[in-house]
């Protein structure tokens, strides 16, 4: 599995290596997208796995180690420490050569393909232990939480790069890691942020934009409880469009860490928040003809409590002859409706011909009764497949 990168950061090769490892775990586990992920190890470590030879473990608070002595839970009783891993892999640059020590990841509950409406924000905590960074000059891990494209393969990285010197911890942001591809004290990735407290410490990245238009990310570090950063880094490529090269949620991942025993807790992923008292109703026998021109029919409800629960079923049929299939959902995982209930967003997951769980989305628009120039369109980015948004040639769609 341990390969050389061979260049100056953490390869493309690496990556794809790295995913087919986790597809089969990512692929199976429960919550995926849209919905939040949240574990602060208070019961287990669901949603994180060990990787490379390094291992994750629940530790009690106040547990013992050369890092983070006795140092307490962020919040809880429990915390997590990830642990070195033994057999570290390495890469060259510069025409040196340097060890890759590779950390735990989690994969936020499930990869996603789909970027969610009004963005998302992943975030740990961390504990900065200042007397052991003293001690230990030029310690390093590198924390990130990458994006998938539309097709939920990865796109790209957005690392915190940290290490150690003779006043505690110094952090920058970027979109390499490894001691062959970044450097935290790099003046070319300003702010250079310098930790000098022991503490828990929020590691947040925020992916916001909208469909059509750049992806921005945000980095930002701050004391755990705090909402003012001590540093922030944006980071933007013109190449990044939501929709059309950028797709959902990877995973985080501490690329690096050469730290046996850091503790981290409170590990989170945002979800779409659903619309309270949204109801949606698409009219048996509403058909529509979709970008394939193959003729389309489909039907359902979805409605969301007044506490923000989403229910509902939708089935669709692609009747071919190009792309025939049939679509029988599993879930409603979210709805999302605008303020004058004439267009909505449905999300969650779906069967196709029977078998298979794939991320899809259904946007609707009512223009009117009883189905006047009302729209549809359904996506499901596992099967590259996307109807584009049709006016019905049949049927009606009501959003209240």
């Amino acid at each position: 599995m341990k390969k050389s990168l061979g260049s100056p950061t953490l390869s493309q090769w690496t990556i794809a290596v790295f995913a087919m490892a986790v597809f089969a775990v990512a692929r199976a586990a429960a919550d995926a997208p849209p919905g939040p992920y949240f574990n602060g190890f208070e019961a287990n470590t669901s949603g994180w796995f060990n990787f490379s030879g390094a291992t994750i473990t629940r530790e009690p608070s106040g547990s013992l180690s050369t890092y983070a002595n006795g140092a307490l839970a962020a919040s809880g009783n429990y915390y997590a420490r990830l642990h070195e891993d033994p057999s570290p892999d390495s890469c060259t640059f510069g025409g040196g050569t340097a060890s890759i020590y590779y950390g735990p990841y989690t994969n936020w509950g499930g990869y996603s393909s789909i970027f969610p409406p009004g963005g998302y924000s992943t975030g740990v905590d961390i504990y900065l232990d200042v007397p052991y960074a003293m001690t230990h000059p030029d310690t390093r891990f590198d924390w990130s939480s990458a994006i998938n494209d539309p097709s939920g393969a990865f796109r790209r990285d957005f690392v915190f790069n940290v290490g150690t010197d003779a006043l505690g911890f110094v952090i920058t942001g970027g979109n390499n890691s490894t001691r062959c591809g970044a450097n935290p004290a790099d003046p070319g990735h300003s702010p250079v942020v310098h930790i000098m407290q022991s503490g828990w410490y929020t590691f947040k990245h925020t992916f916001a934009g909208v469909p059509g238009g750049p992806l921005m990310v945000t980095l930002e570090v701050m004391p755990a409880g705090s909402n003012v950063p001590l540093g922030a880094w944006l980071r933007s490529d013109p190449s990044d469009i939501i929709g059309e090269t950028v797709g959902g949620n990877r995973y985080g991942w501490f690329v690096q860490n050469e730290f046996d025993g850091l503790a981290i807790d409170n590990s989170f992923r945002t979800g779409i928040l659903s619309t309270p008292n949204c109801e949606l109703k698409i009219s048996d026998g509403g058909w529509i003809l979709p970008l394939n021109r193959d003729v389309a029919t489909f039907g359902g409800n979805a409605k969301v409590s007044s506490s923000g629960v989403s229910t509902g079923n939708q089935e669709y049929q692609d009747h071919g002859p190009l792309q025939p299939m049939t679509v029988n959902t599993i879930d409603v995982q979210a709805v999302i409706c605008n303020e004058d209930r004439t267009a909505a967003s449905i999300f969650g997951r779906t069967a196709v011909d029977g078998s298979g769980s794939y991320e899809y989305e259904i946007d609707l628009q009512d223009n009117g009764e009883p189905g006047v120039n009302d729209t549809y369109r359904i996506s499901i980015p596992g099967l590259v497949y996307d109807s584009g948004s049709q006016t019905l040639q049949g049927g009606n769609v009501q959003i209240r």
